[in-house]
């Protein structure tokens, strides 16, 4: 009789804990469900308004249903955006790289070999990304006026490449602090000297790290407008920079601004579409020290 109360209560206990199991992932669906839209929402209105009709703008509310009309797209395209998208894509991948190469050298040897005063030296770096934008334009666009580099890829490059370096530093220090020391020792000694051993054991092993400091990083220098705006005119205008002009002194031309925000998130939204496994797994890892 006893056997037969216990196992009816464990088969209760049981169905209470799929009760909650199920309210738990319902729930859970509906938060999931509600942040995404929060987040898509203005998005899919954006884009849905770019292939508005200027005339219907303004309709309140948006008819979704109405054919689509790619006018605003044909205007944006015989404009000068493609052109500064293209400036972006390049700014921003050198960019990149050029981070990646220095932040993995000094990543490494702080990681291995950063003794006592690595902490002092990491400050020192951090200190780089601390003062505003808005003190250092001033001089930054004397000095590029004066050695002619105003509206050229070298002083963009240079000024993100600085701006971007510290972050770099620190998040790669991190995920190489992950890679066991005695995986470099034991290929040191099969024979391996240390740039090798950079190559072929540790970015490897980090390569996830790697792949996630490459995607912020890009995506901040795609986004980033002060410096671009200061440094670049119309050579060497990148996207965000060309946002504005839609912006005339009388009307704006909301079509035209959609449709190019529309173009301009394309290359962002594939690259991290594309890199989103390793971005997951670096994160996943942790950043210790």
């Amino acid at each position: 009789m006893t056997s037969v109360v216990r196992k009816e209560t464990q088969k209760q206990s049981r169905k209470r804990k799929s009760a909650k199991n199920h309210w738990f992932m319902l729930l859970s669906a509906l938060a999931g469900s509600t942040i995404l839209l929060l987040a898509l929402g203005p998005v899919i209105i954006m884009v849905r308004l770019a292939f508005t009709p200027k005339i219907n703008l303004r309709e309140v509310p948006i008819d979704w249903i109405r054919p689509l009309d790619v006018s605003s797209f044909v205007d944006v395209i015989e404009s000068e955006i493609l052109r500064s998208i293209l400036n972006s894509i390049f700014i921003a991948a050198s960019t990149t790289v050029i981070v990646l190469l220095l932040s993995a050298l000094a990543g490494h040897v702080l990681a291995r070999y950063g003794g006592e005063k690595k902490d002092n030296f990491l400050m020192l770096v951090l200190g780089t990304r601390m003062g505003p934008a808005v003190i250092f334009a001033i001089p930054i666009y004397l000095i590029a006026v004066r050695a002619g580099l105003v509206d050229t890829p070298f002083s963009i490059i240079a000024i993100y490449v600085v701006y971007n370096l510290a972050f770099g530093i620190w998040l790669l220090h991190g995920f190489f602090l992950e890679v066991p020391k005695e995986i470099e020792e034991a290929a040191l000694i099969d024979g391996l000297n240390e740039w090798q051993v950079l190559i072929r054991i540790t970015i490897p092993s980090a390569i996830a790290g790697v792949i996630a400091t490459a995607v912020l990083v890009f995506i901040m220098t795609w986004n980033e407008f002060f410096y671009a705006f200061v440094l670049t005119q119309r050579n060497m205008g990148t996207f965000p920079t060309r946002v504005p002009s839609f912006f005339g002194a009388f009307e704006v031309e909301w079509g035209l601004m959609f449709a190019a925000n529309s173009l301009g998130m394309i290359v962002p939204v594939v690259f991290g579409i594309l890199a989103r496994k390793w971005l997951a797994k670096g994160f996943a890892g942790g950043l210790v020290d």
